[in-house]
């Protein structure tokens, strides 16, 4: 191991400094802003949601897109709540999809809908997933309702983005200062190593590792394997070699900055940027709405909910993930109107 000269140990030290201070920033961006909305959440009760209230809106209040696909028993409660559907008991956990209706246009009078825009797509979220349950196909209500193909195609449908009302174009900013700063200190890393050994190839290294970085993170379309092998190469074999290139050279790296610069070359971008979160200001009223009602329904006795108010509940339970919870406290209700069948067991949908 190469001991550091009085110049270079300046030098080291230096970079050292802002690999760190990179690290130390984006750790506060992440605190603060990963926080925000849970600070915003008002100290209040929230018994139930506005009228048209969707589990899509669940998940654009929270995390600004739809994933209809984690959703399957949380839709079909809501639309048959909503009077579209009725469902047949067959398992445990299948049941059958009958249509009573189409949702109506977003311009029609007896439309309910709190977003325009998550209404849209629900209905034509919905269509598809009355195309797939056509001729009495049992549904398994944990699993996707409709293919991941056929959300992308719906959502190519509409101009407006789905976070539109979410986030503010401060959140952007934030997210592309954490991504700066997440990458940087590679870079710093590579310069680092250059001057004090007069071996710039690292450098170059670290714009291929970037390539690979950028198509893991931001190319949704390629093939899953074909993605890994491209990765692979561009990103691992990258940080790989330069991290090979520091161990050979022998130099005294005391503070472990090429350690912290791979560190946060993936968890920085992949896990840390996901925590820097700020929202529009009526957004930040629905988290808080959204949160409440999630609490109410977790510490509400049977007393506090009638039977028409735990099927009212019943999609945001499935949306929360807590209906294995709340469920226990209703398990003598008879089945709603919408639920017909062998309903002994009643299945895991209610």
């Amino acid at each position: 191991m190469t001991f550091l000269s009085s110049n270079n140990s300046i030098i080291y030290n230096g970079f050292a400094a802002g690999i760190y201070g990179c690290a130390a920033v984006i750790l506060v961006l992440a605190l603060v802003f990963g926080l925000r909305a849970r600070r915003n959440v008002k100290n209040e009760t929230v018994t139930k949601m506005p009228k048209g209230f969707s589990p899509l809106d669940v998940q654009r209040i929270f995390i600004g897109k739809t994933y209809p696909r984690r959703l399957t028993a949380a839709l079909i409660t809501h639309w048959a709540q909503m009077g579209y559907i009725k469902v047949k008991y067959l398992s445990k956990h299948t049941v059958r999809l009958t249509k009573i209706k189409d949702m109506p246009m977003h311009f029609e009078k007896d439309a309910v809908f709190f977003d325009r825009g998550t209404y849209v797509r629900e209905r034509e979220l919905f269509r598809a997933a009355m195309k797939k349950a056509a001729g009495g196909k049992p549904i398994n209500i944990h699993m996707p309702l409709v293919k991941k193909e056929t959300v992308a195609h719906i959502s190519k449908q509409f101009a407006v983005r789905e976070d539109e009302g979410v986030y503010s174009s401060t959140h952007y900013t934030l997210k592309l200062i954490t991504f700066a700063l997440s990458i940087l200190p590679l870079l710093l890393s590579a310069v680092l190593l250059g001057l004090l050994t007069g071996n710039y190839i690292t450098i170059v290294l670290f714009f291929t590792a970037l390539i690979g970085l950028i198509v893991l993170m931001f190319v949704k379309g390629m093939p899953i394997i074909f993605k890994a092998i491209w990765c692979g190469m561009w990103l691992g074999v990258s940080v790989g070699v330069s991290l090979g290139m520091w161990i050979a050279s022998g130099v005294n790296d005391y503070l472990g900055v090429i350690y912290v610069a791979v560190i946060l070359l993936f968890v920085g971008p992949i896990v840390l940027i996901r925590f820097v979160d700020y929202r529009e200001k009526n957004n930040l009223s629905d988290y808080s709405d959204l949160v409440n009602y999630k609490k109410f329904l977790i510490r509400a006795s049977a007393d506090e909910l009638s039977g028409d108010d735990y099927f009212a509940a019943l999609p945001f339970l499935h949306t929360f993930n807590i209906k294995w919870i709340v469920g226990r406290k209703f398990k003598g209700l008879p089945p709603p109107k919408w639920y017909t069948g062998d309903t002994d067991g009643k299945g895991a949908l209610l």
